[in-house]
Formats: C-alpha cells, structure tokens, sequence
C-alpha cells in the first residue's frame, strides 16, 4: 500500500518588521486661554509649535502625532470658545493657531470648565486604549461657575474616565488657579508645572536656520495645486504662510517634515515621495506630489502655472518642479541632520518654559505607551 500524499510545505514570505508592526500614536491637544494677560505665551506658542513637533517626533519608534485645539475666554468675551479638531497635518494646525488671537479677560475667572469640556467631547479621539491621548491646560486664571452643562470638575472626571491624561500649565501666580490645576493633573495622572506669565520660550538660533529657511521657502514654491480658483488661492496662502516663517520655526518645520517622513512613510509601490512641501487641502491635488493626476484633470482646473501649455508641456513642467523639489528634498534632510546634531550638543534646557513643559509631560506618559525619548 503506497504512503499517504505529503502535501509539500508551502513556504511564508518573510514579514516586514517595520511594516508589521505599526507606529505608536500620540494625540495632544492645547487648551489655551486666550484672554488678553495670555498674549506672550500665545505668540510664544505660535513661534514654537513645529518645535514641540519636532521634539515629540523623536520618539523612538517615531509616533503618528495628531494635535488639536482649544481655545477659551469666558460669557460675555468675543468668542467663549473655538476650537479646532485633532489632524496629522502640522502645516494645518499651525495656520490655525495663527488665528488665534489674546484679547477680552480682564475680569479672572474665565469659562476653563467649556475649553475643558469641549476638548474632552467635541473633538475626534481615537477610542483604542493604545493610543496615548494627552490634553494641555494652560491659563493664568481659575474656572468660572456659569451653572451650566460646563462645570470643570465634571469634565475633569469625563476625561479620567475616557483615558485622556490632563497636562496643567499654570502662568503667573495665581493661587486659585493653581488649586484647580493640580486637582485635574491629579485626578488623570498628568503634570502640573507653573511658569512665567509670558511663557518663557526662548528661540534657538543655529547655524543651519538661514538656509533651511530659505530650502523651506524653496520647497513651498515647488507646488501645481488643482482646483476651484477659490481652493487654488487657499492652498497658495498655505504655501505662501510656510514660506515666510522665521528661520527657527521653518528650520524646525522641516526637521519635524524629514523625521516623520523618512521613519514613518509606508513604503508602498506608488506611494507619492516623502515631502515637506505644503499639502493640498480642500479637495485639490499638488500635481507635483502626484503627477498621474495631470491626465484627469479639468482645463478649467489647471493651476495657473500649466494653462496655455500643450500636453507635453504640462507633462514637462511638473517634471520639471518634481526634479527640483527631490533636490531640495535631499539638500534639507541634509542639513536638517547636522543641525539636530549641532542642537544635540548645544541645545540650552530652560525647564521652566512653556515648550519644556509640554516635553516633560510627553516623555512621561508617552513611556507607558511605549515610546522612549
């Protein structure tokens, strides 16, 4: 009698590791007081946002960061609150921290129960309990009692029990404020730190930020977006809004850009370059950033730059930006290396300011989540 049929071993294609497993996420949203006594750190926050990015992207593996925001006054002020929702596109949260204006106060205390609130509930959390979810309060003045649905200790509990961890950040002296910051950064394991009313942030100059400032500028000029004439001109703001930043800010932006780019890309066939060029927003494509879309798009939603060319022509142009955007591309990771090098070696500590505190929460609970700085 013959042996049985040995099927034969079907032998498994080896598994990516990168690619297996995936990167760790980080959601941080700012609940910011926005009342006049707040406009040095508003405008020191402005000037170091891509910064904090940049430094939260250190993490190792390189976490997928989100941020959102919160801004709060109080009833009777221009605005009780706005409030803009968690995005990956750092070039957006930045446009709207910019629209953020100090203003109003003057009559402490202010509505921190609605910012508070309207973190914990209005914005869009992911729900995994793997995902580290982290909020920053940060304000000079205690919480109002309005009576309303926005009592302050509800939402504190709210965000307890949803796994949101709240960072305070108290500015100035004020000894009320401080009680209610330690009681929500209690209450979720999170930081409480007091620093000075202006914030404190102190700008970081190197050697490398004049030129990448101007491959950042570069890089914003090497954009064909598609498009409504209306979201063609939203999208050269963008750009244009990314091409003059101060040099400390563009040189972080794109440190941030290369570090999440170059460690988290998918490395998917057909997947567009790594780029720190501005995104399209708004439903328009970059044609530099994905050229195959030039065959479907509309004459009448040409960008400027390619209307009057033939086929060809409008072929060759964008090949044209997609060769000097590649160049700058590497010219930037370049410099971007030896200037976190040089920052590695020469970067001053200030521990009490705004930028340094929103670190010490991070790495804190960012560990528990398996990210190491």
């Amino acid at each position: 009698k013959p042996p049985p049929a040995v099927k034969p071993v079907q032998e498994q294609p080896p598994v990516d590791a990168k690619a297996k497993a995936p990167r760790p996420e980080i959601e941080v949203v700012f609940v910011l007081d926005t009342t006049g006594s707040m406009s040095g750190l508003l405008e020191g926050a402005k000037s170091k946002i891509y910064s904090i990015a940049s430094r939260i992207a250190q993490g190792r593996p390189t976490p997928h960061l989100k941020v959102g925001l919160v801004a709060y006054r109080d009833v009777g002020d221009d605005y009780v609150t706005k409030r803009f929702d968690l995005s990956d596109d750092l070039d957006t949260v930045f446009a709207n921290l910019r629209r953020f204006e100090a203003g109003g106060g003057g009559d402490s205390p202010e509505h921190v129960g609605r910012g508070l609130g309207e973190a914990v509930s209005k914005l869009s959390w992911n729900q995994d309990r793997s995902v580290m979810k982290a909020i920053f309060l940060v304000g000079d003045a205690p919480p109002a009692k309005r009576n309303d649905d926005w009592d302050f200790k509800f939402w504190a509990k709210r965000a307890r029990e949803q796994h949101i961890v709240v960072n305070t950040v108290r500015c100035g002296s004020d000894e009320e404020t401080q009680v209610a910051w330690k009681y929500v950064a209690k209450l979720t394991d999170g930081t409480f730190d007091s620093i000075d009313q202006s914030g404190g942030m102190v700008a970081v100059a190197t050697p490398y930020d004049a030129e990448l400032s101007k491959v950042n500028a570069e890089l914003a000029s090497k954009t064909l977006y598609t498009g409504k004439a209306e979201v063609q001109a939203a999208n050269r703001a963008r750009a244009d809004a990314m091409a003059e930043l101060a040099p400390e800010a563009a040189a972080e932006r794109i440190s941030y850009m290369r570090k999440t780019s170059s460690r988290g890309g998918s490395g998917a066939a057909g997947a567009p370059a790594p780029s720190s060029a501005p995104k399209a927003v708004g439903g328009a494509v970059d044609l530099v950033a994905a050229p195959a879309s030039l065959a479907s798009v509309r004459d009448d939603e040409l960008p400027s730059e390619l209307k009057g060319l033939s086929v060809e022509g409008r072929a060759k142009k964008v090949q044209q930006l997609s060769d000097e955007k590649k160049a700058l591309e590497t010219q930037a990771s370049k410099l971007a290396a030896e200037r976190e090098a040089w920052l590695a070696k020469n970067r001053p500590e200030k521990e009490d300011a705004f930028d340094a505190n929103v670190m010490k929460g991070v790495k804190a609970q960012a560990a528990k989540h398996g990210v190491t700085y």
